[in-house]
């Protein structure tokens, strides 16, 4: 007898990657990427392969411009991650930055004796790219210039499309004038993970099951599940953390925008085989030929609606644990809420499938299988998140 991983062992990885992969962006990044993650993930492949295609095309035309000089220190004297532009000024302008942010951001019509200088005005022997243009919401959203996402400049869609939620003090101290602009060893293990150990085992999964027509929709929950590990870096493209590394720099954002291409790659395909697999498993019955349509339509929206309400902004939204070590506790919390949430179709098919007519839990087939398989890169695709 061949030994074959059933249909309901085969969720065990989906199960995995949302969960594990939520966790991790709750201990990382905070409980709010986390929340957004989940809400976004299962429409995500627009905005993965737009954010990748974006961030290729920054690296490889080298326009991702000048980095802010961060006066990052552990005792928190730059406590709301504010740009500080290098230069001879730059002790004395970090306040007057700040101060145009917050401004630019509240709306404020208070007149000031002097219009706030820009961090690209200080810094006259480095080439910046040129000003953004505002071309409409969508367009400023979907593709902002080099200098909104390094933080030079603030993305002027966001005050057409959400004028009253930018209001909030709670959207404007998460996305705006909180962001976290230090490198740190929890950022480096997130995008370790992200860029780097999260696309090897997609492409050992791929690559075991791609032959197998009877799992479809363990397909369809793993292409979903991507999402979980791609959306980090569509979010905060870490060129801070690339930067740090000097000559290094240009390989490690190359590394970034081609594993998140590749994610979505991975995810469309998963997507189109296991529809085609779930069709070719039921030829007479229904066949819901208009559901892709229906859901490249929806993952469009998803995008444009996840652009505005998480712009691309290089600076890690500071969650809980920031404040306080309890908050820790916030932030994995709400990733393994998120996590549960993502994995949800893959727990009812590890719980309820059946292979060949035989029907067992999802635990005993796959013990089963990996006490029989011998190719290992074929158990780990089984176990792998």
């Amino acid at each position: 007898m061949s030994c074959t991983l059933s249909p309901s062992a085969s969720a065990f990885s989906a199960i995995l990657s949302a969960f594990i992969g939520s966790v991790i962006n709750g201990l990382t990044s905070g409980w709010f990427i986390a929340f957004g993650t989940g809400w976004i993930a299962w429409f995500a492949i627009i905005r993965v392969l737009l954010s990748g295609l974006y961030m290729f095309y920054r690296t490889v035309t080298d326009s991702w411009g000048p980095g802010p000089k961060i006066n990052d220190n552990e005792n928190g004297d730059n406590p709301q991650g504010a740009a500080v532009p290098m230069g001879p000024q730059q002790g004395s302008s970090q306040h007057l930055i700040a101060e145009y942010n917050n401004a630019s951001y509240l709306g404020s019509q208070q007149q000031q004796p002097q219009p706030p200088l820009l961090p690209s005005q200080y810094q006259p022997n480095h080439v910046h790219p040129p000003p953004s243009r505002t071309c409409g919401g969508l367009s400023a959203a979907v593709w902002p210039s080099a200098a909104i996402v390094r933080g030079h400049e603030q993305p002027p869609y966001t005050s057409r499309l959400w004028r009253d939620y930018l209001k909030q003090p709670t959207y404007r101290r998460m996305h705006q004038t909180d962001l976290d602009h230090s490198v740190t060893m929890l950022g480096w293990i997130s995008w370790s993970y992200t860029a780097v150990i999260a696309p090897i085992t997609q492409i050992i999964f791929v690559v075991a099951n791609a032959d197998r027509h009877d799992i479809g929709a363990t397909k369809l929950v793993k292409g979903l599940t991507i999402a979980v590990s791609a959306l980090p870096l569509c979010i905060d493209p870490r060129t801070r953390y690339a930067d740090s590394l000097g000559r290094a720099r240009y390989t490690i954002n190359l590394l970034t925008s081609i594993t998140c291409l590749l994610q979505g790659a991975f995810c469309a395909f998963l997507l189109g085989t296991g529809f085609a697999d779930i069709k070719r498993a039921r030829p007479s019955g229904f066949q819901p030929v208009f559901v892709p349509v229906i859901y490249v339509f929806f993952a469009c929206f998803w995008a444009f609606a996840s652009f505005s309400v998480l712009p691309m902004r290089d600076g890690g939204r500071k969650g809980a644990g920031k404040a306080h070590w309890a908050g820790y506790i916030l932030d994995v919390g709400m990733g393994a809420f998120a996590g549960i949430f993502l994995a949800s179709p893959a727990i009812v098919l590890y719980l309820n499938a059946t292979s060949g007519g035989h029907s067992g839990s999802g635990m005993a087939d796959l013990q089963e299988y990996l006490s029989c398989e011998t190719r290992w890169w074929r158990a780990f695709a089984a176990v792998s998140p």
